[in-house]
C-alpha cells in the first residue's frame, strides 16, 4: 500500500490540486490526505449539503447503519430542518385547501 500510495496516489493528490508536497529537504508540515481521508471530507460535506443519509449510504456503497456511526454527529440539526419542511408544506397544504373551500361566484 505504502508504494502505491507513493507512486500513484500522492501525484494524483497533487495533480489535482489538493495537496502541495514541500520543496525538497523540508519537513513535511501537512501531511498528503490519504484515501480514506477524502471519503470522509465527501461523506461530511454531502451531509452538510442536505443529502439525506439514506442517498449517501448507496452513493457509498455503505449501510443506514454505519453512516449513522459514523457521521451521525453532522446530522443533529437535520430534526429542526425536517420540522421547518413539514410545517411550510402542512402550510401550504392548509391554504390550498381554504382557498379550494371558498365558494366561486
Amino acid at each position: 500500500m505504502r508504494n502505491w500510495r507513493k507512486r500513484e496516489w500522492r501525484p494524483a493528490v497533487e495533480a489535482s490540486g489538493l495537496w502541495t508536497p514541500p520543496p525538497k529537504g523540508q519537513p513535511v508540515t501537512v501531511p498528503c490526505p490519504r484515501p480514506y481521508d477524502l471519503r470522509h471530507s465527501y461523506a461530511a460535506w454531502s451531509l452538510a449539503a442536505g443529502i439525506p443519509a439514506h442517498d449517501l449510504a448507496r452513493y457509498m456503497g455503505s449501510s443506514l447503519r454505519m453512516i449513522d456511526l459514523t457521521y451521525g454527529h453532522l446530522v443533529r440539526g437535520s430534526e429542526e430542518a425536517a420540522r421547518s419542511r413539514l410545517d411550510a408544506f402542512t402550510n401550504a397544504a392548509a391554504d390550498a385547501a381554504e382557498r379550494e373551500a371558498r365558494p366561486q361566484h
